[in-house]
């Protein structure tokens, strides 16, 4: 009797684990799913407007801190996924040599102005002896967001976020839509 009060009592505790086990694995496959549409922008947006906004976003950025900034990288056009054809999204980059504003002093700017525009931030540092500063931002206009803040130069990365189309297909767009010299 003790034994079949064993076999039940393991029956029920492997039942109890398939449950859990189960349980495990559906969260997961939610999770999984979310930070799948997040990353490709379920919600998609028009590829004009994916670029304005990430474009509008680098220049507020820049505005705030002030002085020259040059272009590293006009908003150029990147896959969301590694599909060619699964969305696209803008990279924009733009930096300023020999900047006048403070690392620190800048950072806290930036975190500010990002949070205000609905962008999640996070705050870095290298581990060097002089470090460099950093803020990185997810959400709002952009897929991912980044200020460098060193004493020799600032940049300022945005990715917009997914739009509709083929990023192929819009870099083909725009290298036949632009004037050559």
């Amino acid at each position: 009797m003790q034994q079949a009060a064993t076999t039940t009592k393991g029956r029920r505790t492997t039942e109890v684990g398939r449950v859990r086990t189960r349980s495990v694995v559906a969260a997961s496959v939610v999770a999984l799913t979310l930070a799948l549409t997040a990353c490709t922008g379920g919600a998609r947006v028009q590829p004009e407007a994916a670029e304005r906004s990430i474009v509008s976003a680098v220049d507020d950025t820049t505005a705030t801190i002030g002085g020259h900034w040059k272009v590293y990288s006009e908003p150029t056009a990147e896959s969301c996924t590694e599909a060619a054809d699964d969305g696209l999204t803008y990279t924009y980059i733009l930096m300023q040599d020999g900047p006048r504003t403070d690392p620190a002093k800048a950072v806290a700017a930036i975190e500010q102005l990002w949070k205000d525009r609905g962008i999640t931030t996070e705050r870095y540092r290298s581990g060097a002896a002089d470090p460099i500063l950093g803020i990185r931002g997810r959400g709002g206009p952009a897929t991912s967001m980044d200020f460098r803040a060193d004493a020799r130069r600032f940049s300022v990365v945005g990715v917009s976020e997914c739009a509709e189309g083929s990023a192929v297909e819009e870099r083909r767009r725009q290298s036949t839509s632009s004037p050559t010299p």
